[in-house]
């Protein structure tokens, strides 16, 4: 199949179709345009059909049989420029001449316009044309497909999507990558809020799909499941075996008060300001240094809450110790008091359990290992609050330090149950860390939720790689994603518009199904 160039206007290029060329050439297709040793490599904006002969509406009333030119059809295109392939020095742009032929872009040309590197977790380039999703192919009808640069990770990702457009499989398929693929295996830290989402990924994906399998062929690889993968559930909770979870691979977890970070208390509180939340860290830390002196006692959480509770009777009157170890007092007010009270008073069963493993850092920084903390249910967020802030600092202390160089993907859905959306920089503490400094430290985060606005307001800047499943069109727009209302609810599952760091012409994408942790009735969903 062959285009032939007609010339350019106003910045782009026009290109007919050659009569043997028997359809569309989508939106978002490549191709290439070959003049001696240049190459012109460009992406296809804009493509409709023309019918150089069309018959009279008069000839249509007399009912006489079509002749062949009145049915013929071509293929009108404009395309920019995304690649030039040439030797030319004198500091010129080379012409793309009329009447040169253009053809479909092969994979090389592909890599080469888009930048993709030969590694990198793979995607299938697609396209979304008359409500339709297809896979872009090349002249042999091979699926195209690119490589996300693996600097992605570390500079912090946004999944969003509905509930069944391929948010939760495509974050599965990035998280096996990481943990088996990658140059520098990594770690995983994956938090679970919902049903058995990332709590089956030593399984193999279950499917007999022909399209899913052809994929994965394309790919050279088929369904497995993470060999090092753990599930953690807090000890005053249970995963029932109904849900078909190894219980084999199930460690519960506590929290242990001689070794939490203060900070992380504040994932305890709801309804307070950032402001009035700090001052629980600071009371909690002077207690806690306080009981370390004693070394003769044993303590536990439920003696915080008591001491905490006797505040009533010392006027709310409270001894603080800052994170420079500056003694201080504070007086708090009533209505904060008794908010940090009852809050704490429900946080009891979370700590000291003695059967239980007291999760750190250390537990998850391991190549080639996936974690995943199971917090679901209203009493799981608020252990999952606690426990993510705790972790997150070991992470950040641990790998700062250089104690670990392991690369590590921290996976968090629903966010905004963790952390408020209005949250500022500093409440956000050592999130707000981590999202600025990975790079550096190869700490990576994914923030997948159906909806952007459930990001703290105080993240959303340095959020540097945004994929859209199909969501809401102008949350998309606004976060730079090149989508038509039209386009956006045609996305078919596992499609999605994205906006990738450095890799800025991949525009529509599909995702491969995950080899691990999805079902048949994931799939029907």
């Amino acid at each position: 199949m062959v285009w032939i160039v007609l010339g350019e206007k106003n910045g782009k290029i026009a290109l007919v179709s050659k009569n043997n060329v028997s359809g569309l050439l989508p939106k978002g297709s490549y191709l290439t345009v070959e003049d001696g040793d240049t190459k012109f490599i460009l992406r296809v904006d804009n493509s409709v059909q023309q019918e150089p002969y069309s018959p009279s509406p008069m000839i249509i009333d007399m009912d006489l049989s079509p002749l062949n030119q009145d049915q013929k059809c071509q293929n009108i295109i404009t395309a920019y420029r995304v690649k030039d392939i040439t030797n030319r020095t004198d500091g010129l742009i080379d012409y793309i001449r009329p009447q040169l032929i253009a053809r479909r872009s092969n994979q090389e040309e592909i890599n080469l316009a888009l930048g993709s590197e030969n590694n990198g977790p793979k995607v299938f380039l697609a396209t979304v044309h008359a409500s339709k999703n297809q896979l872009l192919c090349d002249e042999s009808d091979n699926p195209l497909t690119a490589n996300l640069p693996v600097d992605m990770f570390y500079h912090q990702m946004l999944i969003c999507g509905k509930t069944g457009s391929g948010k939760t499989v495509a974050t599965k398929y990035l998280a096996q990558y990481f943990v088996e693929n990658l140059e520098e295996i990594g770690a995983v830290l994956a938090i679970n809020v919902k049903d058995v989402d990332f709590l089956k990924m030593d399984q193999e994906t279950n499917t007999s799909k022909s399209e899913i399998l052809k994929e994965w062929h394309t790919l050279g690889e088929n369904a497995h499941g993470i060999e090092n993968f753990t599930v953690y559930y807090p000890a005053n909770t249970t995963i029932p075996k109904s849900q078909g979870v190894n219980h084999d691979i199930c460690d519960k977890i506590t929290l242990d008060v001689k070794e939490i970070e203060p900070e992380a208390l504040v994932g305890l509180l709801q309804g307070i300001t950032d402001k009035a939340a700090q001052n629980l860290p600071s009371i909690f830390r002077w207690w806690q240094e306080d009981r370390r002196t004693k070394t003769e006692e044993s303590y536990t959480f439920g003696d915080f809450v008591r001491y905490f509770s006797r505040g009533i009777d010392d006027k709310l009157y409270f001894s603080t110790l800052n994170t420079r170890g500056e003694e201080s007092e504070i007086t708090l007010h009533r209505g904060t008091y008794d908010n940090i009270l009852r809050n704490l008073d429900h946080a009891v069963d979370f700590f000291d359990n003695e059967d239980a493993l007291a999760l750190n850092a250390k537990h998850i920084l391991h190549r080639g290992t996936m974690s995943v903390i199971n917090v679901t249910g209203s009493k799981g967020i608020q252990f999952g609050s606690i426990l993510l802030r705790h972790l997150l600092h070991g992470i950040v202390d641990e790998k700062s330090s250089q104690r670990s160089k392991v690369p590590i993907l921290i996976i968090i859905d629903e966010v905004h149950q963790f952390y408020n959306s209005n949250s500022s920089r500093d409440a956000l503490g050592d999130l707000d860390t981590i999202c600025r400094t990975g790079r550096s430290q190869k700490i990576g985060v994914i923030f997948s939720s159906q909806s952007p606005s459930d990001i703290p307001k105080g993240l959303s800047s340095v959020i540097n790689t945004k994929i859209f499943f199909k969501s809401d069109v102008s949350s998309a727009k606004a976060h730079s994603i090149q989508i038509t209302n039209d386009e956006m609810e045609s996305l078919g599952k596992g499609y999605a518009a994205a906006n990738i760091h450095e890799l800025s012409q991949l525009k529509i994408l599909k995702f491969p199904l995950a080899f691990a942790g999805v079902f048949e009735g994931d799939l029907n969903e």
